[in-house]
């Protein structure tokens, strides 16, 4: 983000110049957000997982499979700015 636009002298950006730093304000307010897409009222679902699908989960986080052979070769390829 940059705030080069920004003067302290024209006093009408101030409130965004302040707002813009804090990103999270929408975090903040996120009960807000989710009112304003799913409707008033509405409220997040609830999910319950077993305990044998949460450690499943809990081991696939811990001990990811190893990347397929092409992931490996495409970030193993030169990029148009390496010198040779």
């Amino acid at each position: 983000m940059s705030h080069q636009g920004f003067r302290f002298d024209d006093y009408h950006v101030w409130k965004e110049f302040w707002s813009s730093l804090s990103g999270g304000w929408l975090d903040m307010n996120y009960k807000w957000e989710f009112e304003k897409f799913w409707g008033k009222g509405a409220k997040p679902e609830i999910m319950y997982v077993s305990q044998e699908a949460y450690d499943k989960l809990q081991e696939m986080i811990e001990n990811p499979p190893p990347p397929s052979p092409e992931l490996i070769e495409l970030l193993n390829r030169k990029t148009p700015f390496e010198n040779d």
